[in-house]
């Protein structure tokens, strides 16, 4: 049973040549200290990496929706004039990071991808949220519920979708919750409030995406939690397609499969590194791998039960593996 097991994750593995990455940091828009364009000089869009952000600006009420981009700092005050913070108070790894506002008002909010990265993988994109969505939530204002309601037992959430499109067609979506409060156990409700990986692999070979933001608080004129969320470090794999494969190239194994509280991955002696990630695109573990080391033994007991995807980098391949935790 186990080796059957083991053939069935190895089928559904596949592969890809990694030839280049080019990451969209917004650094290179060379935007002063805390401060943020909005679009307001109606360029209607703007450019970082190999990917084009939408952006619409309304004159006649001072308004935006799509993307701007941003170094504020602000992750104390609440209401709307602060929606161009991130509640980190800056970006990833850098200071600059892009806000989106999804809003119903404005055209879609999306990204084009241009150049070597046009219709190939996007690894992925650090996302966190704002200041003003995050308080909005945490703690209620004039138009929005506070998350979880005066018991803390409603079961709301806010989910960010990504769209992949390839030539107008839909390749497929990946659901991320900015917050999550549908727990049985109130302790393991969340707002996220650090910058966390989003993984979108999943939407194969893509040419733009597509943002949309939906919540369990909604009104006669749709959602009151407020559409905005923070994105940073878009990563997109250029020259790279995806090349499904029905042999285990580098006869890495892993096992048990499923399994309860280790698992253990086999013959990673070329290996570089591993990253494990969740259905919702969550990174929950990556640690790059020694030369010497042959095998790698997991403790995955504090994973929640279901399916994750093990990314395994060797030798300018990318390999993907499924395993289940139950």
């Amino acid at each position: 049973m186990r080796n059957f097991l083991l053939s069935m994750a190895l089928v559904v593995a596949s592969f890809v040549t990694l030839q280049a990455q080019t990451t969209s940091n917004f650094e290179d828009l060379n935007l002063p200290a805390d401060t943020f364009w909005n679009g307001s000089d109606l360029s209607g869009n703007f450019i970082s990496g190999n990917a084009v952000f939408s952006n619409q600006y309304d004159t006649n009420y001072y308004t935006w929706g799509g993307f701007a981009y941003s170094s504020k700092t602000d992750t104390i005050t609440t209401g709307w004039s602060n929606m161009y913070s991130s509640i980190s108070g800056s970006g990833n790894i850098s200071a600059t990071y892009a806000v989106a506002y999804v809003s119903a008002y404005t055209g879609a909010t999306s990204i084009k991808l241009t150049n070597s990265s046009s219709g190939k993988l996007v690894s992925g994109f650090y996302i966190n949220n704002n200041t003003y969505a995050y308080y909005s939530m945490k703690n209620g204002d004039t138009y929005a519920k506070k998350f979880g309601g005066t018991s803390g037992n409603d079961s709301d959430w806010f989910m960010l979708t990504v769209q992949g499109y390839l030539n107008g067609s839909l390749t497929d979506t990946v659901n991320f919750f900015l917050a999550d409060y549908r727990f049985a156990d109130n302790s393991k409700d969340y707002i996220i409030k650090d910058w966390t990986m989003v993984n979108l692999m999943k939407l194969g070979n893509v040419d733009s995406l597509a943002f949309v933001l939906s919540s369990s608080d909604n009104g006669a004129y749709g959602m009151n939690t407020p559409s905005y969320f923070c994105m940073d470090d878009l990563q997109c794999l250029d020259g790279v397609n995806v090349e499904p494969t029905f042999k285990n190239q580098n006869n890495i194994n892993v096992y048990p499969n499923p399994s309860t509280n280790n698992i253990t991955i086999s013959g990673i002696e070329d290996v570089e590194s591993i990253r494990i990630f969740d259905t919702k695109g969550s990174l929950v573990y990556s640690e790059n791998i020694e030369s010497n080391l042959t095998k790698l033994k997991l403790d995955i007991s504090n994973y929640t039960n279901g399916l994750y995807f093990i990314q395994i980098i060797s030798n300018n391949n990318l390999q993907q593996i499924r395993f289940i935790k139950q």
